[in-house]
This record gives C-alpha cells, structure tokens and sequence, in this order.
C-alpha cells in the first residue's frame, strides 16, 4: 500500500492570524502531529527520518528532505525508501504549504517507483491535501486527505493508492497542556477514532499521547529543541501489527 497522507480544506472569510506549519514528513508517513507556529524569517530547513514498520524484519522507511521558508509560504521536497529487499518504494514528495487569512492549507503531489525483483519498474502518482482553520485563538480545526488522486481517479492503475480523510481537531486551553480528538474515514472502513494530548514540559520538550480505537493502539512521541536542532520520536503500538518507532532530526541552516 502507499503511504497515506493528510489534507485539510475549510473555507473561512476572517481577520489574518498566525501561519501554522505543517510537517510534510508527518503527513507523508500518515503520523498525527500538532501544528506548529513556525520559526520567522527565510530560511532553509534539513530533516532526516527513519521509520520501522510494525517490528516487521527489514521493512523501513529512511529519506530526507529539504524545506525553504520564506514570509507566509514554505515549500519541500522530500525523498524516501521503504519496503524489504526485493520490494522497494521509493518516492519524491513536492509540497507547498501557504496561509490565507486564518487557513493554512498543504499540497503535497508524490511521484513513486515500484521496484520488485526480476520486473521492469512501475510507475505510481499520487497527492494529499491539508487544510488547519483556526477557528479561536486555541481552537483548530484540520482536515486531511490521503492520496487524493485515488478518490478521483480510483480505475487508473497509475493512481491507485490508500485514499482516506481525517478530521482532527486541536484545543490549547493553556500553555502546559495541548488536547486532540478526530477520526478517519477510507473507502473500506471508518476508523481509527483518535483522542490525544501534549504536555509542554518547558520551552524545549514537549511530550505527545495519542490513543485510537477501531483498531486499537497507542502512540507516544517526544520533541526537544536543542541548540538550533529539533529532535523527534514516536513509538506506536498497534492491536494485531506490533510496534513502530520512529524518529527524526531537524536543523535551520540560515536565517534572515
């Protein structure tokens, strides 16, 4: 299967307010992650991730990517590997996430090859679209779509993928403490129905829970700030599959 991804859409007519930024690396992997206000000025962001896949021997992700930033717009490319010897993804994420007035909206298109053992290469396109509406001034309301181009054109081999939408929404009642609720919707099933919380142990650590139903299964991530870098880690544990960790390292190269 693809990997999924989240789109928001909402349509609002109201004051300007903060940009919100959106994690294409997270929307990529399909992982919740809380929006962020990003760091001001242009700049030029690094990340490298790893993922592994429920404990399943040799099936990972690895990639990197490259985000410029500059006033209301940040734009990325991504590339990534996963699979197990024999059978292997490897994509290119292109993605451009922009604010208009109290919406922050994500286009990310991604262009795949399928390598499997003794066959020709096959070609696969796919997207995701994300969309966080700030309702309040602590209330945010995010909408994803995973692999858009299957919802449009399910018949076509080239864009066939794991399409599904999900609605989250983000409350900041004070500065220590972040609460989540959502669920997600596919063509074959409803669900997972996802509640979480942050915890903002001080300016540099924060701490994330997420538990969802339909299947069962837990998450659990830490994000600490150090010196110009962010660290990231999740591990998740899910009824029937088995554990995924996951990690990432961020860096701002330079800033105006």
């Amino acid at each position: 299967m693809m990997r999924p991804i989240y789109f928001l859409a909402f349509f609002v007519i109201i004051a300007p307010a903060q940009i919100l930024a959106q994690d294409p690396m997270a929307m990529s992997m399909r992982t919740t992650t809380w929006p962020e206000t990003p760091a001001s000025g242009e700049g030029l962001i690094w990340s490298v991730f790893s993922r592994q896949y429920f404990a399943v021997s040799n099936w990972n992700t690895a990639g990197l990517s490259m985000e410029y930033q500059s006033g209301p717009g940040q734009s990325t490319a991504l590339i990534c590997r996963d699979g197990i010897p024999g059978f292997s993804w490897y994509h290119l994420y292109v993605s451009h996430n922009r604010q208009f007035k109290k919406m922050s909206t994500m286009l990310q298109l991604r262009f795949s090859l399928i390598g499997l053992k003794n066959k020709p290469p096959v070609f696969r396109l796919g997207g995701n679209l994300q969309t966080i509406w700030s309702i309040t001034e602590t209330l945010l309301l995010n909408l994803t779509i995973y692999d858009f181009t299957g919802w449009i054109m399910p018949a076509p081999a080239f864009a066939r993928g794991d399409p599904a939408m999900q609605f989250l929404l983000f409350n900041e009642p004070g500065r220590l403490i972040a609460l989540a609720a959502g669920f997600q919707i596919s063509r074959s099933q409803f669900g997972p129905v996802t509640a979480g919380v942050r915890m903002n142990i001080n300016d540099t650590v924060k701490i994330t829970g997420l538990i969802n139903a339909l299947p069962l299964g837990i998450s659990i991530g830490v994000n600490w700030n150090l010196k110009g870098y962010s660290f990231s880690g999740w591990m998740e544990q899910q009824n029937g599959r088995g554990i995924t960790p996951m990690m990432k390292i961020s860096n701002k190269l330079r800033k105006s």
